[in-house]
């Protein structure tokens, strides 16, 4: 829903519901203290009593700057819910200009032998941390919570920044039972709003400020709007989803027009070809682009590419950026650094890398354009509305030879032409004054792992040596090389599980042979699980999932699995003198629009063969696949993990 929002209008009418008053800060009510469960979620593990946010603008002598403040009080119901007294408070900066976080306030309620006791937050526990270019965290924990505590904090924000208002989440990972936000608008600013995960608001007021205020002649008063959501469930996080922020409750805003006090009119982002026009006039995006083609123009000429074809060029700059420029680890739409800075370090976010990757290609002849986009933890772009703040990632299209190309030059495992999993969202935005073109963000190559396995028993029957040979491709193969070069030890140690221990080094084949498959192999020992005279034997471990990452029985979204995958097993399982093998296992085969699941077992006196394998054919898969999708992973996890059963032969 895009809503237009200024001082004077806002296209909405909805029914007023009684407002839910917020207690007396510092204070608490016993109810909330005696409180053990919440009735409408039994399996809640703390509760958000209510959360008030407010904004409005300030008149300084520089103009007008944003104030946002919260308020909010939390019931803790078991002891995973003490973790929810850890906060964080985002705030932004640019260009030498940055939010400031303050009047942080906040108490911790407990009821302790008949007493009341109150603890106090030390604003100096506070502490910040960078997240990226332009994002910093204050971080708190609240004191002395424990379980069955209620807490309360309270904070401000002062901004400079009129492009944004605050956005405001009304629903998070645990239940809600009333929040509220309040916006004063003024007549100079006008603003579209996004409301996600509902189809109205529970509370909504349109009412006027009776203080009026003055700003360079004009006299004007305030319009508040306050829209409230009660009784809101959790948002329990299931696997295989883009974002959080794809699918909870929640309104965003962007600055759509800037009313002057000389009566002009100012369209500020109201379109995605405005949008690109005005990334094309940034000093982070396309000026730093057009000084990145300069020095383009000498490193072209130590790379030789007079006789090679155009496929071959653009492959030879990318291999050259990614050999040659480090990824700091920082995701942004806007080069933060100056190009001099960029070149001297070496080192850059993912905006300095990829426009200076798509300069030189340019300067290379080629047919190349920076596509802007939103990685997956930062949630899907809305097609039909321009909000910038969706948007936090750059890469680079290549046409060529009829064909589309996506290069990403922070990730210097991945093969030509391979988006690192973070990037596989939907759609990007090419960035070019001419058009407005989306391209797939997509990766239908399936990528796979095959895993041959060895079971022997030793000699005296205590234990089983397992030799395993791994072959990936494709994002399996990226994966793993990424984990393996970045720490070997860590590597090794998600390959054991339960009481596996490793036997022999892990030997590791084609590291950074990025366009072949990756290839390792390793030996472990694990002891014999016996019942009985019987001996139980679990030919995948920890290879297979163990349990079904699908679980709730209602799903409304979709299930994201990035790209499509195959899993390939073979064991063969040496079976000891005087044993043979308890009982034929049941072979599966099902191959439907969804999955194709196949496990087959062939024994001989002397060892067990397994062959088997599940694809996931989809990238995506719909809401309505979902129950069925479930039935299959369920099927995976009992064919997969199903224990081998040797008895001793008569």
């Amino acid at each position: 829903m895009k809503i237009p929002l200024t001082g004077l209008f806002i296209a909405i009418h909805l029914c007023s519901l009684s407002q839910v008053v917020p207690d007396e800060f510092g204070t608490v009510k016993p109810e909330y203290l005696a409180m053990k469960s919440y009735d409408a979620d039994n399996q809640a593990e703390a509760l958000v009593l209510y959360d008030f946010g407010r904004t409005f603008f300030v008149d300084t002598d520089y103009g007008f700057r944003i104030i946002f403040e919260r308020t909010t009080k939390i019931k803790v119901l078991t002891r995973a819910g003490i973790d929810f007294g850890s906060v964080e408070i985002p705030y932004y900066t640019e260009n030498n200009e940055m939010e400031r976080v303050y009047n942080i306030d906040g108490y911790t309620f407990n009821f302790d032998n008949g007493s009341l006791m109150r603890t106090r937050l030390d604003p100096k526990s506070t502490f910040d941390e960078k997240v990226n270019d332009h994002w910093m965290v204050r971080k708190f924990a609240m004191p002395d919570v424990k379980e069955g505590s209620v807490f309360e904090y309270k904070y401000k924000i002062e901004s400079p920044y009129f492009v944004n208002l605050c956005d405001w989440e009304f629903q998070s990972k645990i239940p809600t039972v009333y929040s509220e936000y309040s916006v004063s608008m003024i007549p100079f600013y006008e603003y579209s709003y996004i409301f996600q995960g509902a189809k109205k608001f529970d509370v909504f007021r349109n009412t006027q400020s009776s203080m009026k205020r003055n700003f360079g002649g004009v006299e004007y008063a305030d319009n508040i709007y306050t829209f409230g959501m009660k009784n809101i469930p959790a948002f329990r996080d299931e696997a295989f989803i883009t974002s959080i922020n794809d699918y909870i409750m929640k309104m965003d805003f962007q600055l759509a027009v800037v009313h002057h006090l000389n009566g002009a009119n100012v369209d500020y982002i109201t379109s995605w070809p405005l949008l690109n026009e005005k990334l094309l006039k940034e000093v982070g995006f396309g000026l730093y682009m057009k000084n990145a083609a300069k020095n383009a123009k000498e490193m072209l000429a130590t790379l030789n590419l007079v006789s090679e074809s155009p496929l071959e060029k653009a492959s030879t700059v990318f291999n050259y950026v990614k050999a040659n420029f480090n990824w700091d680890g920082y995701a942004s739409k806007y080069a933060g650094k100056t190009l001099k800075e960029f070149l001297r370090t070496k080192t850059g976010n993912t905006a300095e890398i990829n426009l200076f990757l798509c300069s030189m290609l340019k300067e290379a002849g080629l047919d190349v354009y920076p596509v802007i986009l939103s990685t997956r933890s930062h949630g899907k772009i809305p097609v039909d509305l321009p909000f910038q703040q969706f948007l936090n990632y750059v890469v680079v299209v290549l046409n060529c030879d009829g064909k589309q190309y996506l290069l990403d030059g922070t990730e210097p495992l991945a093969p030509f032409g391979m988006l690192p999993a973070r990037c596989i969202n939907d759609n990007g935005l090419i960035v070019t004054k001419d058009k407005t073109e989306w391209v797939p963000l997509t990766d239908e190559v399936n990528s796979y792992e095959v895993d041959s396995v060895t079971l022997r028993l030793s000699e005296n029957l205590d234990s089983i040596n397992f030799i395993a040979s791994v072959t990936s491709g494709g994002h399996c193969a990226l994966d793993l090389r990424r984990t393996y070069t970045s720490n070997e030890e860590d590597f090794q140690k998600d390959l054991v599980s339960g009481e596996m221990k490793m036997k022999t080094p892990v030997i590791v084949d084609r590291t950074t042979e990025i366009e072949k498959p990756f290839v390792y192999k390793y030996g472990c020992v694990m002891p014999l699980e016996t019942v009985n005279d019987k001996i139980l034997i679990n030919p995948f471990p920890g290879l297979v999932p163990e349990t079904n990452p699908l679980r709730v029985n209602f799903r409304n979204y979709p299930v994201d699995m990035i790209y499509p995958e195959t899993n390939t097993f073979n064991a063969v399982i040496e079976i000891p003198k005087d044993y043979k093998f308890a009982e034929v296992v049941k072979d599966v085969s099902i191959d439907n629009t969804l999955v194709n699941i196949s496990y087959t077992t062939r024994s001989s006196s002397d060892r067990l063969t397994i062959d088997g394998s599940y694809s996931f054919k989809k990238a995506i898969y719909l809401p309505h696949e979902y129950f069925e999708l479930k039935d299959m992973f369920t099927t995976i996890v009992e064919t997969f993990n199903k224990k081998i059963i040797l008895q001793k032969a008569e």
